[in-house]
């Protein structure tokens, strides 16, 4: 059997809300909204077909919660896309498990996300991005969030990500490829 541990798919219902209704339009999230995979199940389980044995763990793909929304709805972003990860995981067996997504953007929220989605829906780790809408991973208030994973003894995938306004080359002023 191959596990494939970093895939990223939306939820139908929550691509439908917040991404193809405008909220994660522009720069990535633009672009990964014209990848049909990326929503479409029955258009991945054809792709995963052609490779016998396969499974997904699976995540939300960019944008990260915190660059969708501000700390007041980045948790309801964050519980919603879990709800729907663990839907799709608890429908199909083709997907193993998922990683629960954050709203980096509110630590308090985080926590208290993370400790549902582990207890209430089954998430098998977490994916946060290697920064919160640009603020450093290490600034003290992620730390409750780090003890709790660790005490846990859980996985975190780490996503590289950093926004369009961060030029790829000097003489850019914004990142025209998105090269990261």
């Amino acid at each position: 059997m191959k596990i494939d541990i970093f895939n990223h798919l939306f939820p139908k219902k929550f691509f439908d809300r917040y991404i193809n209704a405008g909220s994660g339009g522009k720069d990535i999230g633009k672009r990964v909204a014209n990848i049909q995979t990326i929503v479409d199940v029955d258009s991945r389980f054809r792709i995963l077909d052609e490779f016998g044995d396969y499974v997904q763990v699976l995540t939300l793909p960019l944008p990260p919660l915190e660059i969708l929304a501000g700390p007041e709805k980045s948790p309801q972003l964050a519980r919603e896309g879990n709800d729907g990860l663990a839907e799709l995981v608890q429908k199909y067996d083709r997907f193993l498990g998922f990683a629960a997504s954050l709203p980096m953007n509110n630590p308090d929220a985080a926590l208290k996300e993370m400790e549902r989605a582990l207890d209430q829906l089954g998430a098998s780790g977490v994916q946060i991005y290697s920064n919160a809408a640009g603020k450093p991973l290490d600034a003290p208030e992620f730390l409750p969030l780090f003890q709790e994973a660790v005490r846990r003894d859980i996985p975190i995938w780490m996503h590289p990500a950093r926004g369009a306004d961060f030029p790829d080359y000097q003489t850019e002023t914004k990142s025209l490829y998105e090269i990261w």
